[in-house]
């Protein structure tokens, strides 16, 4: 299958819904996420929306930082556009949703903030912006804020860019993942104990490893990246085996790299070291064994 086409089966808003509420988790006693918020009865939504329950709470991280009561939330994923039309609607967005509290001036434009998230830095756009006379100021690593067009503020978030270590599940899901970031992610998913935590970063694993297939690959021949990722995403493996799928990372992590096998095997390892280290079936592994054999 063509790359274009796996890139577009990938359900990337899944995934940063996982990377959005585990990048705030330990913030959600004070903040309210809601997917998909509906501005109206037609099919009109903002993808997300971030309320504040305590507007004296401060979120420490790069993005948050900025967060006032609510927080409009675009995200456009690698395949999308980000022009100047795509942001005047999102500012759109941000307007509707003042227009339709519950009564007049219920929701004030000094709590607005909106935030466009996207992979890679929208440098025509930016480029497009300065040359109108507006002003685009990078605050943090992959934070720009757009001043001039409207007195909400703006920011657009460049996720490859990002730095603060609470926000590495954004940082991931990009082609061409950096390594190091991709590691010191599964390292923190390891410590996670509650369900919603595991289920979040499982989200994030999902589009990150479909994307960087080779990446997850490499990954899976080091022991300790290997026991994250089996920790991090046990329910994907678990059904995968039950029905005997062969679809690669699609469903998680590829559970019959014939390839993978075939270099541990070049390596030295014995088909039960294969099978008992990355939890490779049998059969599969002894195909493999046997195919080498001949």
């Amino acid at each position: 299958m063509s790359s274009d086409r796996e890139r577009e089966r990938l359900d990337w808003h899944s995934g940063f819904d996982g990377g959005l509420n585990l990048s705030f988790m330990k913030y959600k006693k004070y903040i309210y996420i809601e997917r998909e918020h509906p501005l109206s009865k037609e099919p009109l939504m903002i993808d997300f929306l971030v309320i504040k329950k305590n507007d004296d709470i401060v979120i420490n991280n790069a993005v948050g930082l900025d967060f006032l009561k609510y927080n409009i939330i675009e995200y456009k994923n690698p395949n999308d556009e980000l022009n100047i039309d795509v942001l005047y609607k999102v500012i759109a967005y941000a307007c509707l949703y003042k227009s339709f509290g519950d009564s007049v001036d219920s929701i004030k434009d000094s709590e607005l903030t909106i935030s466009i998230f996207r992979t890679r830095k929208p440098k025509k756009l930016l480029k497009q912006l300065v040359l109108r006379g507006k002003t685009v100021k990078q605050k943090r690593p992959g934070v720009y804020n757009v001043i001039g067009i409207i007195d909400i503020p703006l920011n657009i978030i460049v996720m490859g860019e990002l730095k603060d270590k609470e926000l590495l599940a954004f940082s991931i899901m990009t082609h061409n993942a950096d390594e190091e970031m991709v590691k010191l992610f599964l390292k923190e998913t390891r410590k996670f104990k509650e369900s919603g935590a595991r289920h979040y970063a499982d989200a994030v694993l999902q589009i990150s490893a479909g994307a960087n297939k080779e990446l997850y690959r490499k990954l899976r021949g080091e022991q300790d990246m290997c026991e994250a990722l089996k920790e991090i995403m046990a329910e994907d493996f678990k059904e995968a085996e039950a029905k005997g799928e062969e679809k690669g990372i699609e469903k998680g992590i590829d559970l019959r790299d014939k390839e993978k096998i075939t270099e541990m095997l070049n390596l030295g390892r014995s088909p039960k070291e294969i099978a008992d280290f990355c939890k490779y079936p049998m059969e599969q592994v002894m195909q493999v064994y046997n195919s080498l054999k001949k």
